[in-house]
């Protein structure tokens, strides 16, 4: 309906339907930046000339040695076509009896799904050491 002033009215719907499609284009683009910086830390990890890479349950690790430590880098399988998760897990052997283990995580999907990840990545995980 247009008023007199010749603007069109809006019943309530319209702007709410916009507000949204606006929202759901902003997340899609945050996901993609997410996942293109999980892909470009891959592709530098993949160019260190110690780096191995395996694939096992569609997840991609890279193994290589930083500081004499063995490191293993965990990306998660793709979801809807991003890549949620990263983990990264050092194993320092330096001198000690028992090697000790770090292990750094960075999600960015929703908490349940993180959780899930951070499930296979620990059974996963457990063969390299």
């Amino acid at each position: 309906m247009i008023n007199r002033s010749g603007i069109t009215k809006c019943n309530g719907f319209i702007i709410p339907l916009l507000l949204f499609n606006f929202m759901v284009a902003c997340s899609r683009m945050d996901s993609a930046t997410e996942s293109s910086s999980i892909y470009q830390s891959y592709e530098n990890l993949a160019k260190k000339p110690s780096a191995e890479i395996f694939h096992e349950d569609d997840w991609t690790i890279v193994s290589l040695t930083e500081n004499g430590d063995r490191v293993y880098w965990f990306l998660a399988p793709e979801i809807d076509n991003v890549t949620p998760a990263m983990f990264k897990k050092t194993v320092h052997t330096g001198g000690e009896d028992k090697p000790k283990t770090r292990i750094v995580s960075d999600c960015h999907a929703p908490k349940q799904i993180c959780v899930d990840l951070k499930k296979q990545f620990n059974a996963l995980s457990e063969k390299y050491n």
